[in-house]
């Protein structure tokens, strides 16, 4: 593990943990596994502790509560047991002893700030930059995150050396007919904005499909809801959108605009955390809750369905440039090698 196989390959061990909705493994894991840098195996390694989904919330609950504490009990001993090369994402315990990598998505302050509501100013969030710093800050591991607003906040907690490298996605066709998809996808009803979006539905014209997957505490008439759902059924759906609704108030990355971009999918997105940069000029950016601007920048779409296509079209080219399965596995081919050598 971690070394060339007899066949000439390199072999990289990927610590695996899975999401809070299906139960499949994340999305930024899932994309790596799916798309390897040339010449690198990756060895699946399932993370040790397999709850319930509800357990997984980025939220402090009974649930990820008593999560918690099993890996205080059981990573830092299960990490023991790996050799070689490894490549583990997000927040864990695990001892980095061999070569590593460790992929974390955002800030841990946003992290406690968007999603936990907790401050800077937290025991909490300065026992997590101890032990982080801890785990992480060693000569035989690198850091990658996904964006540059990430990486900025990560080396102002002081993580070294941290590397950008951003998730790889291909790029497919959205379905093109005579109706016109306003969709909108969230879990978290009050962190994704889904109140904006059923706002914004509710004053678009009628001929507009509405389409809202995920939870929400109201059923708004003209609006066609889905549950969450599993990720291929997901992306079939929104493959059906012409215009994405992200008015979201907090985010890691921002995945769900991301696949929508690779799909030619114009995206009305808030201007918050890494939302611009992922989306730059592949979209329409609004300040936090301004209603008003993601309504007329929505109407303006599906008004104009020429111009929606132009959008569309910068922001697959965007995802083709940025995120290329090629260009992103040879960056982290570089990692890789630097590590083993």
């Amino acid at each position: 593990m971690g070394a060339l196989s007899k066949v000439g390959w390199m072999i990289v061990n990927i610590v695996a943990s899975r999401n809070r909705v299906s139960g499949e493994i994340r999305t930024g894991i899932r994309l790596r596994i799916e798309n390897p840098p040339p010449g690198v195996s990756y060895r699946i390694i399932e993370d040790p502790i397999r709850l319930s989904p509800p357990s997984d919330d980025f939220y402090i609950t009974g649930n990820t509560t008593f999560k918690w504490f099993l890996k205080v009990l059981i990573e830092p001993a299960y990490s023991l047991r790996f050799r070689g090369l490894t490549h583990a994402f997000f927040l864990n315990l695990y001892i980095p002893s061999s070569p590593w990598v460790q992929e974390i998505d955002q800030p841990i302050f946003n992290l406690f700030e968007k999603y936990l509501k907790k401050s800077r100013k937290d025991t909490l969030y300065r026992l997590a930059i101890r032990t982080y710093r801890y785990l992480f800050n060693r000569d035989n591991v690198t850091i990658i995150t996904w964006t540059e607003w990430s990486k900025e906040g990560l080396e102002e907690e002081g993580f070294r050396g941290v590397k950008v490298i951003p998730p790889p996605m291909r790029t497919c066709s959205r379905k093109i007919d005579n109706v016109i998809t306003v969709g909108f996808i969230g879990v978290d009803y009050d962190r994704k904005g889904g109140d904006i979006a059923e706002n914004v539905m509710m004053k678009l014209p009628r001929w507009v499909r509405k389409v809202y997957i995920g939870k929400s505490p109201r059923k708004v008439n003209g609006i066609i809801y889905y549950n969450p759902m599993r990720r291929d059924d997901l992306l079939k759906l929104m493959a059906e959108f012409d215009v994405l609704l992200f008015p979201t108030r907090g985010e890691a990355f921002g995945f769900t605009a991301l696949e929508a971009m690779s799909l030619g999918i114009p995206v009305v997105a808030s201007n918050v955390d890494s939302v611009p940069e992922v989306v730059g000029d592949g979209g329409i950016i609004c300040e936090v809750n301004d209603l008003r601007c993601f309504l007329e920048s929505t109407k303006e779409l599906v008004n104009s369905p020429e111009y929606a296509m132009e959008l569309g079209a910068r922001a697959k080219a965007i995802v083709t440039q940025r995120n290329s399965p090629g260009v992103v596995g040879k960056e982290l081919l570089a990692v890789y090698r630097e590590l083993v050598e």
